[in-house]
């Protein structure tokens, strides 16, 4: 990576870093102090460690990176032509498609990169957190404990969808890795000779962003009844087991579920770099593609402001 790259993620690496060092400063305190048995007990099989603690950390910090990657990669070469394809082949008749050249390097937002994503990677995970797959991805110590012996109930489904991350987490990037590329190869389309001499508004807008806006409705909306039904499960789960030793450790757990959407953003840190970094070769990749498929024409967007006329 060039001195110039290095500078430009300079701020997502530190970032980065410091996010390895909470999960390596955490899992050493709850060790010491929550869990300071000799006994270590296992997370589950899809980790090689016996050591659940470890485990989890682990998982924020190089599986779901990972996942992210590879999520990256396959929806970015390989689902982006699709959908491009797909829209021009769909509203081929009533659109008018064209390519906007960037003048200027776009700064790089983790935020409105990552934040989507991670809300769709949760919302996978609880739909699979609802069936009988969760049943053995944990390992059976780790669940009679926590389940039986301290009551922590919150906590063990928080666990399941943790490990269930690690697959959810690589399918959401697929899907809204093509936002990232179309939206930066700067591929549009408008309505314009449709409606120019009619009432109707005018539209223009990238291929990406039409795709996005998709996502985006149902990623928000499937969290937004996700953490409805948890928060309605914590309560169930607390009352019923109100006075037993450990219930009181429900509360943090549910604090650590509604807030998982926001600490997942910096597990996507290697996965935002990695798309930045291969933009060029994407652009280029996916504009022969539209050559292909007949968008070839520039684009250039303008924007006028006139004074209404006063009579009126």
């Amino acid at each position: 990576m060039s001195t110039s790259r290095v500078s430009k993620y300079r701020n997502l690496l530190v970032i980065y870093i410091l996010y390895i060092i909470f999960w390596i400063t955490l899992t050493v305190i709850l060790k010491a102090v929550v869990f300071p048995k000799d006994v270590s007990i296992a997370l589950t099989r899809f980790v090689p460690i016996d050591d659940a603690l470890t485990e989890v950390g682990l998982i924020f910090v190089i599986f779901l990176p990972i996942s992210g990657i590879i999520g990256a990669l396959l929806g970015g070469y390989i689902l982006s032509p699709i959908i491009m394809a797909f829209h021009k082949f769909f509203y081929r008749s009533s659109k008018y498609y064209g390519i906007q050249n960037e003048s200027e390097e776009k700064k790089i937002k983790l935020l409105s990169s990552a934040f989507y994503p991670v809300l769709l990677a949760v919302n996978f995970s609880f739909i699979f957190l609802t069936t009988e797959i969760p049943s053995g991805i944990l390992d059976p110590n780790l669940v009679s404990e926590f389940s039986n012996v301290f009551q922590i109930q919150v906590l063990i489904r928080l666990l399941e969808q943790f490990v269930l991350l690690i697959f959810t987490f690589g399918a959401s990037t697929i899907l809204f890795s093509p936002v990232w590329v179309l939206k930066d190869s700067g591929i549009v389309f408008t309505s314009k000779e449709k409606v120019e001499k009619s009432n109707e508004p005018l539209l223009i807008k990238s291929i990406g962003e039409w795709f996005q806006t998709l996502l985006k409705g149902y990623a928000g909306i499937g969290v937004l009844f996700t953490y409805i039904f948890v928060i309605y499960d914590f309560f169930v789960t607390f009352i019923t087991h109100l006075g037993k030793p450990g219930n009181i450790l429900n509360i943090p757990s549910l604090i650590l579920w509604l807030g998982l959407p926001f600490y997942l953003i910096f597990s996507m840190i290697p996965a935002v770099i990695l798309h930045d970094a291969l933009k060029k070769r994407r652009l280029s990749y996916i504009r022969k593609i539209a050559n292909k498929i007949g968008i070839r024409d520039t684009a250039i967007v303008s924007f006028e402001l006139r004074k209404n006329d006063e009579r009126f």
